[in-house]
């Protein structure tokens, strides 16, 4: 018992030393953007949700604003809640908010994407878009090709499993361009390897994911004070890093998800997306890139599916800053919430609705802003492999919904089993599994899937 007050008071007194210590050059002595207010010395560790935190703080922004500051310990974290801050910020003042917040668990060297600003991320990054530039995409087609027709030829023989083919051919097309490695199934050998790679750097390097993460003096206390007793902070990355479980794929495995979940639910849009296809691509052939242009409906549906990692990965202030009479101090972790931005009803009327049509030119339309430039992330830290996903998005999508028809499943009595669109919400959204049949869509479709497999 003395050694859990010992431990409470140390704790106490090392937070407000550390809070208080910090430098503020704050001449004009501005207040902190709204926010939560806070409890002395732990902030609003109260505060931070657990669940869905990206809906919580957009409920957040209607009641404070755009831009929203909270802290933990004396630690700053600040949401932006619009396009508008999230430009301003990130993208216009990128020279300081292209850094990333380091955590005591975490390791910068894991991967390009934690890395801090500094001339050797500047440099790996320059190495990865000059790999993946525009001129150069065109190299990959026939990879990215060749996966997908083995995908319809898989679907072909296994529609039940379409989830899986799916994943295999994001895994396929990731491991030829990455390692020049062929994935022919996900027991691939080095697919597992692939797998608890991922495993173990979402459990050592997640944001938050640690006590330590938030409260990083903690790592200096002797092993017998009892602080690790299994009752860690409550913080949105802990919960979803326990529900995943590290069984989360990257973005692009999600967005073709979606895609197909989205032509799914609306049979209307499906139609539209295919009468499309039939017109410019005919009816004896498979799409290809070449025709990509000549689809404005198809490429727009595509454009309507959201964001699928809810609030991307953190940016953090090199140094004191101030934005529409608000401080933002050094070292303040700064989050995008691009669900938030997505679901915003002053961009997107019935920001819900599944809705290609919004993103249209000609015919005297406005089209709505083009969501791509918040789903991919802002500043110098954007995904530089956003237009390599996208060409596998729409390649992989054209070709399945030209040569099948998806509707739902049926019941034992021989009724259509309804179509609900939900979402697992972690860190990276997946569209849960429906029960439906992909059917091929014409006499000729499996002759034309078997001889592109086959070439």
């Amino acid at each position: 018992m003395h050694n859990g007050i010992y431990a409470g008071l140390l704790i106490s007194v090392v937070s407000f030393v550390w809070f208080t210590k910090r430098g503020s050059k704050n001449p004009d002595n501005l207040p902190y953007p709204p926010g939560p207010k806070p409890l002395p010395l732990i902030g609003n560790v109260n505060d931070v949700p657990r669940e869905v935190p990206w809906k919580v703080f957009q409920e957040w922004g209607r009641k404070y604003g755009d831009i929203i500051y909270f802290h933990t310990f004396g630690k700053p974290i600040i949401i932006l809640n619009s396009v508008t801050a999230a430009h301003d910020l990130l993208d216009k003042r990128g020279s300081i908010y292209s850094y990333r917040p380091q955590f005591a668990m975490a390791n910068e060297n894991f991967s390009l994407t934690s890395m801090d600003y500094s001339e050797k991320s500047k440099k790996q990054r320059k190495y990865l878009q000059s790999y993946f530039s525009r001129q150069l995409l065109p190299n990959y087609y026939s990879t990215q090709i060749k996966e997908v027709h083995r995908m319809l030829y898989d679907v072909l023989q296994d529609p039940d499993n379409y989830r899986q083919h799916i994943k295999r051919m994001a895994a396929g097309i990731t491991m030829m361009l990455a390692y020049g490695h062929e994935v022919k199934t996900m027991d691939d050998t080095f697919i597992k390897i692939a797998e608890k790679g991922v495993k173990t750097i979402e459990a050592a390097g997640a944001v938050g994911a640690h006590i330590v993460d938030l409260i990083p003096w903690l790592r200096f206390i002797p092993e017998w004070l009892p602080v690790a007793d299994g009752t860690a902070v409550p913080c949105y990355t802990t919960a979803l890093l326990e529900e995943t479980k590290g069984q989360d794929d990257e973005g692009t495995l999600s967005a073709l998800e979606t895609a197909f979940t989205m032509l799914l639910a609306d049979p209307l849009i499906q139609a539209r997306v295919q009468a499309e296809m039939d017109v410019i691509v005919g009816k004896d052939r498979l799409p290809d890139f070449s025709y990509r242009d000549q689809m404005p409906y198809l490429n727009t549906s595509l454009a309507s599916y959201g964001v699928q990692t809810p609030v991307g990965v953190p940016h953090r202030a090199s140094e004191d800053d101030f934005y529409n009479g608000y401080y933002i101090p050094k070292d303040t972790t700064v989050m995008a919430n691009q669900w938030a931005m997505l679901n915003d009803e002053r961009l997107y009327p019935e920001p819900s609705k599944f809705n290609p049509d919004r993103f249209l030119e000609g015919e005297g339309r406005i089209p709505q802003f083009d969501p791509r430039n918040i789903a991919f992330g802002f500043g110098r830290r954007q995904c530089p492999g956003n237009v390599l996903a996208e060409n596998t998005l729409w390649i992989a999508t054209a070709c399945l919904f030209y040569a099948f028809k998806a509707t739902p499943a049926k019941d034992e009595k021989g009724v259509d089993i309804p179509i609900v669109v939900e979402y697992t919400e972690h860190a990276v959204r997946h569209p849960k599994p429906l029960k439906c049949t992909f059917r091929p869509r014409r006499a000729n479709s499996a002759a034309l899937i078997h001889q592109a497999f086959e070439v």
